[in-house]
């Protein structure tokens, strides 16, 4: 007799969001008895630029928190407070009492208590969309960026989802891609991996004695007019969008492919840095020529797949030619 699956009823879209907001930036603490989860929503500058718009973005999000608080009140018997630094903006739950929403939440990630090392719950692989959704957003309305900088070589505008570079979280953003692609039809244009070999592939910074200049954060990078099936709850981010995904659909680039292995690039050279211990142990010590073996050595679903189906083509052909002999 089968088992039955569990039930996901503790999960819905507030819940999603929630998580994905933690999952990008929070960090959940104990201390002295008071049970606090705090969220960073960071902005590097004081402005978001789109083609025509400037936006000042720590009004914005202030502004927008006050949604977030509201869905956040929804949830949990907790007080929730806004507070400020230069480059950055808190969102901080505190609470005395152990409720069920945060035995929930901390189960959802798996007793980790921050965003270094936080990855997507298996709860939400197994979620509607709408909840998959709002996992995304979440994730990209603390650490999603949609700029007129953000384009490619030819010109076409992308969403940028970081993921800050610890050696505990290296598979949140083939999770993410996956999530994505396979899960929500959203094609992702590539993975900019906080490697040396992709980062500081002609070892210009290292020579130049930036060492660790590589170690950045992680970035997948999604063109605006797909992106905009997701979109953003922060306002500014959200106006932004829109804006740059029109431009896309003006100039009337080419539809976004999913990827689909095996891509490669010339090769490049060997880098000192590929033994550091800023690198998680799956791939210290190797060296890469391009993202995408990067992305297979780290659990990416469709290398798997692609390496699966390439397997049995090669057997099938191998059977053919041998039954022609």
């Amino acid at each position: 007799m089968k088992s039955k699956k569990p039930s996901l009823d503790y999960i819905d879209e507030d819940v999603a969001y929630f998580i994905g907001l933690i999952t990008a930036r929070g960090e959940i603490s104990d201390q002295g008895g008071v049970k606090r989860v705090s969220i960073e929503f960071p902005f590097r500058n004081l402005e978001v630029e789109g083609i025509r718009k400037k936006i000042t973005q720590k009004d914005k999000i202030l502004l927008s928190l006050d949604n977030v608080i509201n869905r956040v009140n929804e949830l949990a018997d907790v007080n929730v407070r806004k507070t400020e630094s230069e480059r950055s903006v808190y969102l901080v739950l505190e609470t005395l009492k152990n409720t069920m929403f945060l035995r929930n939440v901390k189960m959802l990630m798996k007793g980790k208590s921050s965003y270094y090392e936080f990855e997507i719950p298996s709860q939400i692989f197994e979620s509607s969309d709408s909840i998959k959704k709002e996992f995304v957003r979440g994730f990209a309305d603390v650490a999603g960026s949609a700029r007129w900088a953000n384009r490619n070589r030819w010109g076409k505008c992308r969403v940028y989802l970081d993921v800050l570079n610890s050696p505990s979280n290296w598979r949140l953003p083939v999770q993410i891609c996956h999530l994505l692609q396979d899960h929500l039809g959203i094609p992702v244009d590539v993975i900019q991996w906080g490697h040396p070999n992709t980062r500081d592939p002609s070892l210009k910074e290292y020579k130049a004695g930036r060492k660790d200049a590589w170690a950045r954060e992680h970035q997948i990078k999604i063109f605006t007019d797909d992106f905009e099936k997701i979109g953003f709850y922060m306002s500014h981010k959200q106006e932004i969008l829109e804006e740059l995904a029109e431009y896309n659909r003006v100039k009337g680039f080419t539809k976004a492919n999913f990827c689909n292995p095996p891509k490669r690039r010339k090769n490049k050279p060997k880098h000192p840095s590929e033994n550091s211990e800023k690198l998680p142990s799956e791939i210290r010590g190797k060296h890469y020529d391009s993202y995408w073996q990067i992305c297979a050595d780290l659990g990416c679903v469709r290398y798997a797949n692609f390496v699966k189906s390439h397997k049995k083509l090669t057997k099938w052909v191998k059977s053919e030619k041998k039954g022609k002999k």
